[in-house]
């Protein structure tokens, strides 16, 4: 499936699903710091953590549903477009209010649970190509802004780190744009600024898109609309929208 993305942006999974983020918290009092760098926590570690190990066997919320009977059934023309609907030859099934695709990785169906399905993406640009030596080495810099205190970005980081490690295989390494007290002990570094790294910025602002220069991705978005922003980049990530 993952030959219908386009060349000139086509990301590619390495050769192992492995899981090995290098990042740490550290101690320091400021709450709000504290906040910015968890962020980056949740998502990163929420699947070495065991808290997403429930997507294999196609368990949601406190409800049970047969992901794979939804997805048979959607295949089947059996469901309404508000419950799913196939897109560019993919399944997307709404279950619990989250929208479940599926992709195949090696020799593995790996079960994909996105905010959003593509449908309501169509409006988000992507544009730029993105450098080889983005899709070289198993890490990608996930960049924040270290002064921002925002439930909606702290969304985006959780679903684009998950989809990083468990769907395409890179492992997230949290990174700041700019200094700051809170990122003594991390890497400074954003599509400006990457030394040629593979690296993914997150930017809070009016308008949605994604932009794809050299090694890098910005994605841009404000409340909900940076959920989307992230959920359209990793779409295009996966290969399911030109």
């Amino acid at each position: 499936m993952d030959e219908n993305q386009e060349e000139d942006v086509q990301i590619e999974p390495t050769s192992e699903e492995k899981y090995n983020p290098e990042l740490d918290v550290d101690t320091k009092s400021n709450t709000k710091y504290l906040i910015i760098m968890v962020a980056i926590v949740i998502g990163i570690f929420a699947v070495s953590l065991g808290g997403f190990t429930f997507l294999d066997d196609g368990i949601t919320g406190g409800t049970v549903v047969d992901v794979d009977q939804q997805h048979q059934d959607n295949k089947e023309g059996l469901l309404d477009e508000k419950e799913g609907y196939i897109y560019n030859g993919f399944s997307f099934v709404k279950i619990d209010g989250l929208w479940w695709t599926e992709r195949k990785a090696q020799d593995r169906i790996i079960k994909i649970p996105l905010h959003f399905a593509p449908k309501d993406l169509e409006y988000i640009p992507v544009t730029g190509t993105l450098a080889p030596e983005f899709n070289m080495g198993d890490k990608v810099y996930v960049a924040i802004d270290p002064k921002t205190e925002d439930k909606f970005y702290t969304l985006g980081i959780s679903e684009l780190s998950f989809n990083m490690a468990k769907g395409v295989n890179r492992d997230p390494v949290g990174a700041c744009i700019e200094e700051n007290e809170a990122c003594a002990d991390y890497e400074v570094i954003s599509c400006d600024n990457n030394g040629g790294k593979p690296v993914v910025e997150l930017v809070l602002g009016k308008t949605e898109s994604v932009e794809l220069k050299g090694t890098c991705m910005k994605i841009t978005g404000k409340d909900m609309g940076f959920v989307k922003a992230v959920d359209r980049a990793l779409l295009k990530w996966y290969g399911m929208m030109s």
